[in-house]
């Protein structure tokens, strides 16, 4: 089967969802591909869930003036799609002099390019906020705009916007070949299926280099890079409730403390470069470094049960800017190398790329108008319980617990479950509901959240 569209975009990472989002609000007929039966399944579910205003990103790249518009962009339209988000402001930490050198340098940086919002704190004031810390933190800088959001219904939103407005949404369906044509690519998969494109952005995240090559190009390569987290119970908020980190190297940031949207606490994430894109293993080491970690910044945390352990991959390439490289003489776009920031920096990135599409390569008008679309609120202080409440009289699904970790209820998966946009594995029903996400780990929902999976899943 062949099918002909003006623009494709491969991979359906948050990234690559956002774009198809701007996309769809043009006149232009749009296909979204994505290899895995789930979008958001590779790097955008694992990352620290962070939306960063880019105060610690250097002023001269492409990554500092997208995350920064991203962040504005994601405040002004966050509320409308239902997504949730908490400014629970960013604590970098010192110990050392060296490192308050290096956070005196940075106050002063940040301060030159006009944030003024950003605070340098002394050892007093900061332990007479936050008296959990472990002991020896001599400085820190506070900015207070730092915030946390849902890493799981961020690009869940932005695809069911696309697919609602007109963009049509194609999972399971890996790029195995390409072929240049006069205009454009014909685009084949394993399955024989075929996608004809005027134009193709390759927002493919972990794999960008391999599609890449398949259209002739090796401008950049991945350099994967594994992050190991430790997720707290959610008794942990009563001790730390704002994003804590050391003085950051010239590998990273470091390893994190951070409250998540849903009412736990993550710690991580670690920093190893793999040769494996796929190899996401907890290792010993790596929670080893999470626990020490743990216990210079937050001591108190040691004593709170830890619910699960995971890695994610940061899709780095061997350069330290985003690569978003028009190639459109040959009808091609990258978007690439977009690495931790890409989450905060995905509407920014998407307002970017349609900057350079429209009128330039295709002359096109907005819609007259749009569908909206809103999801679920997943966040630990939203009203859901009490909308549940007001549903439950007309139909008790929303009465009735599934999990009860998370509080969720039947009617709840039943709708992920008939969404237009319905998850295709048991672990895109977990992302779309929080079910089996709490701390027994689907050990007790688990069997009938996988019921309820496999009754929608029959022919």
């Amino acid at each position: 089967m062949t099918s002909d569209f003006d623009i494709v975009v491969i991979g359906a990472g948050v990234v690559g969802t956002a774009i198809a989002r701007d996309l769809s609000r043009f006149k232009l007929k749009v296909a979204l591909l994505e290899a895995r039966p789930d979008f958001g399944d590779e790097s955008s579910k694992g990352n620290s869930a962070l939306m960063t205003s880019g105060i610690e990103i250097a002023p001269d790249s492409l990554e500092y003036r997208l995350v920064q518009r991203g962040y504005a962009r994601y405040l002004e339209e966050a509320p409308a799609l239902g997504l949730p988000m908490r400014k629970v402001g960013a604590l970098t930490l010192a110990w050392s002099d060296e490192q308050c050198a290096i956070l005196e340098e940075e106050f002063e940086r940040v301060r030159a390019l006009g944030h003024q919002d950003f605070y340098r704190l002394e050892s007093a004031e900061i332990y007479s906020r936050w008296p959990n810390f472990g002991p020896g933190i001599r400085m820190a800088l506070w900015a207070p705009e730092e915030g946390i959001a849902d890493p799981f219904s961020t690009p869940y939103a932005y695809v069911l916007d696309a697919v609602t407005n007109g963009v049509e949404f194609r999972h399971s369906w890996p790029v195995q070949s390409v072929d240049r044509l006069q205009n454009g690519w014909a685009l084949h998969s394993a399955d024989r299926n075929v996608v004809r494109a005027r134009l193709v952005i390759n927002a493919s995240g972990l794999r960008a280099d391999i599609v890449e090559a398949l259209a002739g190009y090796n401008d950049f390569e991945m350099r994967p890079r594994r992050g190991q987290y430790l997720v707290l119970d959610k008794a942990a908020r009563a001790i730390h409730d704002v994003i804590a980190m050391p003085t950051p190297t010239p590998k990273g940031r470091g390893i994190l403390i951070s409250p998540t949207i849903f009412g736990n606490v993550i710690v991580g994430p670690t920093a190893e470069d793999v040769d494996d894109r796929d190899d996401r293993a907890t290792t010993v080491d790596g929670i080893k470094l999470l626990k020490e970690a743990m216990a210079t910044m937050v001591p108190g945390l040691t004593a709170i049960p830890v619910n699960t352990a995971y890695a994610g991959m940061r899709p780095a390439t061997n350069y330290s800017d985003y690569r978003i490289i028009p190639r459109f003489d040959h009808d091609w776009l990258t978007v690439a190398g977009i690495r931790s920031t890409g989450f905060s920096g995905a509407l920014g990135i998407a307002e970017h790329v349609i900057g350079l599409i429209v009128p330039h390569v295709f002359d096109v008008r907005p819609k007259g108008s749009l569908s909206p679309v809103s999801v679920p609120d997943l966040s630990e202080p939203s009203n859901r319980l009490l909308k549940n409440g007001e549903r439950s009289g007309a139909d008790p699904a929303y009465a009735e617990m599934l999990c009860h970790c998370e509080c969720i209820s039947v009617g709840e998966v039943r709708d992920a479950l008939a969404s237009p946009v319905p998850p295709q594995t048991i672990k895109g029903l977990k992302r779309r509901t929080r079910a089996m996400f709490g701390r027994c780990q689907g050990f007790y929902c688990g069997a009938r959240v996988q019921a309820m999976f496999d009754e929608r899943s029959k022919p």
